[in-house]
């Protein structure tokens, strides 16, 4: 007897019978698949003459792992797709725990509010500049030093460590005023060799939602210097318009004028931040953008130069 598969015709003395085609093959040709069975093909749809053959063990473990890779690539995707977990209670706890890293160190501390700090800094800077002018007879009135101090202090040293602060809430970030140990020093000894090196604290800067790049950093860097040009060229006008008699002043106020003064003191601050060195202002805005840093200079430079020609000497009179 002959096998039915159309490729063999081998003459077998045993063949086996097909239940679905009702053909008869030989030992090598008597599954389904081994002679591509038309009944099975139709059943499984199949199409006729398609390679049927069985899985191997191989094929089955090749197929797990790709069913298996397909799977963790679906919950990976869907991780991403849902907010990053929290781990702390709230966002104050949050802050509270940032500080603590901050000041883990011992370089940097605080007075167990950010208040406090700003407040601890700016009373120092007074008291540096307010005794400065004292030792140095600027004026006959010993409490006057410290009023100028007070007046110089909060419309240039405030508002550009504010406006570090605010920009960078603005961008997703935790800001923070916080004083350093090292800074203290250094504005402390000025108070004896009368350099006017006042770095208490700074705006410390944590990312929060996400990591900055030189754009962000560039931009919250600027703020300081600009806040600080802005409110020196508004006191600049101030002061020609009382140093040319437009406007009257007390004379206590005009001498030395007090918006010079103001004008003089916040363009220092911004071109002394504009250093691009260490971890001053200047450094991270020329990485972000040349053509903002030289314009921030310049415009800084046209502040203090017609202030310095009214009153050459800063805080001594000549007006």
């Amino acid at each position: 007897m002959r096998c039915e598969h159309p490729q063999c015709n081998v003459d077998a003395d045993i063949l086996f019978y097909c239940r679905f085609c009702r053909g008869s093959f030989c030992q090598n040709h008597r599954d389904s698949q081994d002679h591509n069975c038309p009944s099975v093909n139709q059943r499984t749809g199949t199409a006729p003459g398609a390679p049927q053959s069985s899985v191997t063990p191989a094929e089955a473990m090749r197929r797990f792992a790709q069913s298996v890779a397909q799977a963790s690539q679906q919950s990976q995707q869907s991780q991403q797709s849902q907010p990053a977990p929290k781990y702390f209670a709230d966002e104050k706890s949050q802050k509270k725990f940032i500080v603590k890293r901050l000041t883990a160190s011992g370089q940097l501390f605080t007075l167990g509010n950010e208040v406090l700090d700003i407040l601890f800094g700016f009373a120092l800077i007074v008291l540096v500049f307010g005794l400065f002018q004292y030792l140095s007879k600027t004026t006959d009135i010993w409490w006057w030093g410290f009023v100028v101090s007070i007046a110089l202090v909060g419309t240039a040293f405030l508002p550009h460590e504010l406006a570090h602060k605010f920009v960078a809430i603005r961008k997703g970030q935790y800001a923070r005023y916080i004083l350093w140990v090292r800074g203290l020093m250094f504005t402390l000894l000025t108070m004896v060799i009368g350099i006017g090196l006042i770095v208490p604290g700074f705006v410390a800067i944590v990312p929060m939602s996400k990591q900055m790049d030189k754009k962000d950093l560039g931009l919250v860097a600027f703020a300081g210097p600009f806040t600080n040009a802005i409110i020196g060229f508004v006191s600049l006008i101030f002061g020609f318009l009382t140093h040319f008699g437009a406007i009257a002043l007390p004379p206590l106020l005009a001498s030395p004028n007090i918006f010079i003064l103001v004008a003089q003191f916040n363009g220092l601050i911004a071109l002394f931040n504009c250093i691009p060195v260490w971890q001053l202002d200047g450094k991270k805005i020329l990485n972000w953008n040349k053509v903002a840093y030289f314009a921030l200079i310049a415009a800084n430079l046209a502040l203090v130069i017609p202030a310095f020609i009214i009153n050459p000497s800063f805080l001594s009179g000549g007006s």
